[in-house]
């Protein structure tokens, strides 16, 4: 039995990996631009290029051969209520963990809000089923100690691709360790402990692939470089996260080079860039926190205009 647990833990991980770390709004008008340089994909925050490619193809095959054929298959044999129901119900089990680094990053207002939720959902939303929390005007923030070390300074490090838990950094990494320290559940002893933590690391794993699908795909036909572009996408979601912004998916540089139009080609629509545009180089001083960049104007089209995507989700909480 116990080898078997580890088993289905061992699956969800790989699930896990196609997550994509929280999902940015679905709406460009309503995102924020992260500041200058706040998440730059210099060469120097991807040292093992070579390897964490290698491991980018490993995920890949892993992802088209058994991560995505079983959320697909998640996704049409259980209903939407109940796949609603369970995300609820993971997201409130962790919440003892984002109500820590809400009072280790000394946000009063932020930990009573994780509490009051936990409180209202684990009975008013019958163990975190219904997020009756939000519909009583307490929303969910996640957070986790990635965050924190984040928000105190510590400098993500090297950026690393997982093949079995997907994109992530040392701080990330470092967080995870600690998140996991600081969840009650990983030292409450009870019987079937093992089947219920890999049962709800399989479900988050699966609802989590399978509700950013159409995101990954968009990523595949519009850029030159999927690789580049999660690794891009990554790090400026992650940066937003900590501080407290959005990523402007409109703002990414471009991955690839330039291979003129193509035959067919749709033009992009008003005020969006097309797959092969760069983005017009921005100075220090062009955009800050909270402000919308400058959105670059195509000069050649080179596919049909792209909505924004959601960005991979590594181990953090």
């Amino acid at each position: 039995m116990l080898r078997a647990s580890l088993l289905a833990t061992a699956i969800s991980l790989l699930a896990g990996g196609a997550a994509i770390a929280q999902a940015a709004p679905a709406n460009a008008q309503d995102q924020a631009s992260v500041p200058a340089g706040a998440a730059s994909t210099d060469p120097n925050q991807d040292p093992y290029e070579h390897l964490n490619r290698k491991s980018y193809a490993v995920f890949r095959y892993l992802d088209r051969v058994a991560i995505r054929p079983a959320s697909v298959f998640y996704a049409h044999a259980v209903p939407s209520p109940a796949r609603k129901g369970l995300h609820n119900a993971i997201r409130n089990v962790n919440s003892p963990v984002i109500f820590f680094n809400d009072v280790v990053q000394l946000h009063p207002k932020a930990a009573v809000e994780t509490l009051g939720r936990f409180a209202i959902n684990s009975t008013v939303g019958v163990a975190g089923l219904a997020d009756a929390a939000t519909t009583a005007g307490i929303p969910f923030h996640p957070n986790g100690f990635g965050n924190t070390l984040g928000r105190y300074g510590v400098p993500p490090g090297a950026f690393i691709f997982i093949p079995v838990l997907g994109p992530s950094d040392v701080r990330d990494l470092i967080g995870s360790g600690v998140d996991t320290l600081s969840d009650p559940l990983t030292w409450i002893r009870y019987t079937g402990r093992w089947e219920v933590s890999a049962a709800k690391t399989v479900v988050n794993g699966l609802d989590t692939r399978a509700n950013i699908d159409p995101q990954l795909k968009q990523i595949d036909a519009m850029a030159t470089d999927q690789y580049a572009t999660l690794r891009s996408l990554y790090l400026q979601n992650r940066q937003a996260e900590i501080t407290g912004g959005k990523v402007n998916v409109q703002d990414l540089p471009d991955f690839g080079p330039d291979t003129g139009p193509q035959p067919g080609a749709a033009a992009p629509a008003d005020g969006q860039s097309s797959v092969g545009e760069t983005p017009a180089p921005r100075g220090q001083g062009d955009q800050g926190p909270g402000t919308q960049g400058p959105t670059p104007q195509p000069s050649t089209p080179q596919g049909p205009a792209g909505q924004p995507v959601a960005t991979p989700a590594g181990p953090h909480a």
